[in-house]
């Protein structure tokens, strides 16, 4: 199987942030994995509309990356994902997270915990969604209940308010940002790298691995989640109470098609 090629955009990078770029591209264990591909933004953009690249990592030299349009911002530490979302979630949001969570990370029955410091408009969303939905949901919970309890490993998928420290504070240190709901695979750094780091060489090589692997997983489990439902199954259990139902709809509208006749 042909390795992906991975387009890392340049954003307004200096010389001593190239370091971590030339890290990566003579990674023997990235170079395993994929082709890396350097580009500036536009070009890099360019390259992925025209299918050139599998997908597209962002690299800004300072400050957090553009959220492309339409997306939904998903932040991957460890191996939980947080949604932050700028209003108190509701019940669309939750689905949403629940279909990103199956098809881009192969969570079949993600379980998702929602956050908030403050009390919630709605308190019983989660009972409501878990009912209607049948989404395993729970919360809510405030960072510092997360935190104190140590039980962020438990969750797939985690609702935070927009601006929440949550994430930076747990112990893991890899992490990405994705943009879910694009057709494309966008990932990007989580934090900008600091310029004294890339300067002494000290920056963390994982910083820019992390979105790298992190956009190989997604393509991969969207491709089998994809897959895995062109040619579904034939139902294997015929139901008799459906076939009547349908006998009986049709005996009832031949009877109204002979009664308007004789009228």
């Amino acid at each position: 199987m042909e390795k992906p090629k991975i387009a890392i955009a340049q954003i307004g990078l200096s010389d001593t942030s190239l370091d971590l770029m030339r890290r990566v591209a003579n990674d023997p264990a990235t170079l395993e994995l994929c082709s890396p591909l350097f580009f500036d933004e536009d070009e890099a953009y360019r390259e992925l509309d025209e299918e050139n690249a599998d997908a597209l990592v962002l690299y800004p030299a300072t400050g957090k990356a553009k959220k492309p349009a339409e997306s939904i911002e998903i932040i991957v530490k460890g191996k939980t994902c947080f949604m932050p979302l700028p209003n108190e979630p509701v019940a669309e949001d939750i689905v949403k997270f629940r279909d990103i969570l199956q098809r881009d990370f192969d969570q079949q029955m993600p379980r998702i915990a929602i956050v908030q410091e403050s009390t919630m408009r709605n308190p019983d969303l989660a009972n409501q969604v878990t009912t209607e939905q049948g989404i395993n949901i729970y919360g809510p919970y405030t960072s510092e209940q997360i935190l104190s309890d140590n039980i962020a490993c438990h969750f797939d998928g985690i609702v935070i308010p927009e601006g929440s420290d949550l994430p930076t504070r747990l112990l893991q240190d890899d992490s990405a940002r994705f943009y879910a709901g694009l057709d494309s695979v966008i990932t990007a750094l989580c934090e900008p790298i600091q310029e004294e780091e890339t300067e002494e060489g000290l920056a963390d090589v994982s910083a820019l691995t992390k979105p790298i692997y992190t956009a190989i997983d997604i393509m991969r489990n969207r491709s089998f989640f994809d897959e895995a439902r062109q040619n579904p199954l034939p139902k294997l259990f015929h139901d008799k109470r459906e076939e009547r139902k349908r006998n009986e709809q049709t005996q009832a509208n031949s009877n109204n098609d002979n009664t308007e006749k004789a009228s």
